[in-house]
């Protein structure tokens, strides 16, 4: 792996979702599916679909509806500053840690790509999500 490129970019992974064998990612790679502890996709579309799809998960089944609940879970304190990943995603996002999110939300696109910012240094336009989202219905 290049020295300039974070794991996530190289993974196509944007937010560094960890890997755990049940889980069966559309786009996963075939031949090497786990890279150090992470899931490695075919596609960056397929990273960041799996993002939305686990953040929207966050809201229906375990009730986080906000930045700052989605952010503690995604970056728990035993692992990072939460509370300054918390206020850089939203900052990035446009977003209040307390404002109350829905899974079909423009704003789940924003904190999207504000999180693959802080996770990889990756670029992706909330427009960018939205048409993911739309091309897999997710």
């Amino acid at each position: 792996m290049p020295e300039n490129i974070s794991l996530g970019q190289a993974n196509h992974n944007p937010l560094n979702i960890r890997y755990a064998p049940a889980n069966k990612w559309l786009g996963l790679d075939e031949k090497r599916p786990n890279v150090k502890g992470f899931c490695r996709f075919r596609a960056d579309a397929y990273g960041y679909r799996a993002a939305v799809k686990l953040i929207c998960t966050y809201m229906t089944k375990y009730d986080i509806r906000t930045p700052e609940g989605i952010c503690q879970r995604w970056a728990p304190p035993s692992e990072n500053h939460t509370l300054l990943y918390t206020m850089a995603v939203c900052g990035r996002a446009h977003l209040r840690p307390d404002e109350r999110l829905t899974p079909r939300s423009e704003a789940v696109a924003r904190l999207v790509a504000a999180m693959a910012r802080q996770e990889s240094g990756m670029h992706i336009t909330p427009q960018g999500v939205e048409e993911i989202r739309r091309r897999f219905g997710v």
